[in-house]
């Protein structure tokens, strides 16, 4: 799971390329002024189980299950991630989302669910790739920088059997 040095986390989150901060942009605007209490909140936060993920002695990705305060979705998470943009496209990714995928099953999650921005054609490709569906799209449903973004939220269930089929049933209902 975590054991990063703020220090580190602050590095690796300046390092993100305005194009990572913007796809995952968690924390708002980041800044030198700001990046220390950004640091500290995010580690210290309770609601998230936090992994950082290491290659050759490098934090090349953050990630997190967030649970749900709300009773009645106790049984679901919401998984959120970043690689620097030193060490995209080349795998990292669906490894680290597999491997909190199994590690959401082992602590008895029974659905993951995600937010992912229309345009950001690589997130929504890997996470297709590790089994994620779409469940829904948001037209402008986040502003970031004056800008506004259509989020397509996706899930993937435990025990999937049949979802893309009850959905496509929800749907055809909601159409009468």
């Amino acid at each position: 799971k975590y054991n990063v040095k703020p220090k580190e986390f602050e590095k690796f989150l300046i390092s993100l390329s305005k194009k990572s901060l913007q796809n995952f942009n968690h924390f708002g605007k980041i800044n030198k002024k700001n990046i220390k209490k950004i640091v500290i909140d995010e580690i210290e936060r309770k609601d998230k189980i936090k992994f950082f993920s290491y290659f050759e002695n490098e934090l090349i990705g953050y990630s997190f299950l967030s649970k749900f305060e709300k009773f009645t979705k106790k049984h679901n998470c919401v998984l959120g991630m970043v690689i620097t943009d030193k060490w995209q496209k080349k795998g990292f990714g669906q490894e680290i989302c597999s491997y909190m995928i199994k590690y959401a099953w082992q602590k008895k999650y029974e659905k993951i669910w995600l937010t992912v921005f229309f345009d950001n054609l690589g997130g929504i490709k890997l996470y297709k790739k590790c089994g994620f569906e779409v469940e829904g799209i948001f037209l402008n449903d986040e502003k970031l920088f004056g800008l506004k973004r259509t989020v397509v939220s996706m899930a993937i269930f435990k025990n999937s059997r049949n979802s893309v089929k009850k959905r496509n049933n929800i749907m055809k209902k909601l159409m009468i």
